[in-house]
């Protein structure tokens, strides 16, 4: 099957496991080795300020959410927002050093920071994983559906996320024989 790296998938009505339930997944790697990604759409009420002084014993002021990255252990993600000739792109880092110093404004950001990156940015706690085939067995049975997620929807208010990619999802299916004109904003509606 196709790697799904760089895409989202987005969890089709269909999927009843409930660690994934109307979930979107960002996919960092898809290969014969297995498969991983992070929940976009799962704000937790932890702050990453107290996540990063409780791990650091440093104190960080930030309030942002810590976002549930999956049900699998792992170590903390950041997803930044970048630009590299005019062209928007994504920085990962799982360092808690260069994350800390990312997150804590108090901090400079170092010389080795990618300088086109510098835009909005989510810290994720756990991430989503697949054992070699699996992801391909569940994309083949219908529980995902894929998105050609722009890097800025990556940064969409979680609330309207899942919805989003299905409406969005829903009239690229259609667009192929409907006049886009006359499609409904809601493919649900026509």
């Amino acid at each position: 099957m196709e790697s799904v790296q760089g895409l989202a998938l987005v969890a089709s009505p269909y999927l009843t496991d409930p660690n994934f339930l109307r979930s979107v997944v960002y996919m960092l790697r898809h290969d014969e080795e297995g498969a991983i990604g992070l929940l976009l759409n799962r704000p937790t009420h932890t702050s990453i300020g107290a996540l990063l002084e409780q791990l650091s014993g440093e104190t960080v002021e930030n309030g942002r959410p810590v976002y549930y990255g999956g049900p699998v252990d792992g170590p903390l993600m950041l997803l930044q927002e970048c630009t590299q000739e005019d062209e928007p792109s994504i920085f990962i880092a799982s360092d808690q050093a260069r994350i800390l110093e990312i997150c804590d404004p108090a901090r400079s950001i170092p010389a080795s920071h990618p300088k086109h990156c510098g835009g909005e940015y989510r810290v994720f706690d756990g991430y989503a994983g697949w054992a070699p085939d699996q992801l391909d067995d569940e994309l083949r049975g219908g529980g995902w559906l894929v998105w050609r997620i722009e890097p800025e929807q990556l940064f969409a208010d979680p609330d309207d996320l899942w919805q989003n990619a299905i409406n969005q999802i829903g009239r690229d299916i259609l667009a192929g024989g409907i006049d886009p004109s006359k499609m409904p904003e809601n493919p649900a509606f026509n």
